[in-house]
């Protein structure tokens, strides 16, 4: 691993040191794996908002006036009641059986009239109420969602804050136990959390690499028993620190 001479309670020393560290890089990448989710929770909270109010919007221009159809509506049943008061009056004045049997069939048809013309009234007025009640229903999901999103997103920034203060704590953690390490070993061990992040150092397991699982010859479990020098894998070049107890 390196030229530098160093008794074996050296590399013992070193190698606890570099998985001290690894150990704070592990915290490091699961913060950050931690936080990067939370973000978009915070964006789906404000998607979900302007769903909802986009929503209310879309209820309340959905409304049609019908003040001027039901006006209009009205004037017309006045206007057969007129007409149907002057046919009853006819009645009075109706010689022939023939012709009252006439009359009265006019006035029951200008009846039937004013029948439906009411009940286009009352589907009318049944309709705005409908719409009504469904824009008070939407405004009253709208504050509910928005209460919840706000309950929520304060409890999310909440962890933001938290995780970011745990990142920076443990930066500078970081930061002092790369300062104990020998700049050499320091070096590879950063070269090889480029490809194998917070996982440089392991233990032999049941004469197994720990991390790529490969199996381990006698001469290789022989040198990490001894750790005269820094022994890693020959498949996967993690930094042996021992043989794990069985």
């Amino acid at each position: 691993m390196t030229p530098t001479e160093r008794s074996r309670e050296e590399i013992r020393a070193i190698l606890a040191q570099l998985a001290a560290l690894q150990e704070v890089d592990r915290e490091i990448i699961q913060a950050r794996q931690q936080l990067a989710i939370l973000p978009p929770k915070l964006r789906a909270l404000d998607a979900r908002l302007a769903q909802e109010q986009q929503e209310v919007e879309k209820i309340g221009t959905g409304k049609t006036d019908t003040s001027k159809e039901q006006r209009r509506l009205e004037k017309e049943i006045r206007e057969l009641g007129d007409e149907i008061e002057k046919h009853r009056k006819r009645l009075m004045e109706i010689k022939t059986n023939k012709e009252y049997a006439a009359v009265n069939q006019e006035i029951d048809t200008l009846r039937r009239k004013v029948d439906g013309l009411e009940t286009r009234i009352l589907e009318l007025l049944e309709a705005e109420e409908t719409h009504d009640r469904r824009v008070k229903q939407a405004h009253e999901r709208l504050e509910r969602v928005r209460a919840e999103a706000h309950g929520e997103k304060q409890r999310i920034e909440e962890q933001i804050q938290s995780k970011n203060e745990k990142i920076a704590r443990l930066g500078s953690e970081r930061d002092r136990r790369r300062q104990t390490i020998p700049a050499d070993v320091l070096a590879l061990y950063d070269r090889l959390s480029e490809r194998l992040p917070g996982e440089v150092v392991c233990q032999a397991v049941n004469n197994h690499c720990g991390g790529c699982h490969m199996s381990l010859v006698s001469q290789k479990m022989l040198e990490i028993r001894q750790m005269k020098h820094f022994v890693r894998c020959e498949g996967c070049l993690r930094v042996f620190s021992g043989e794990a107890e069985s």
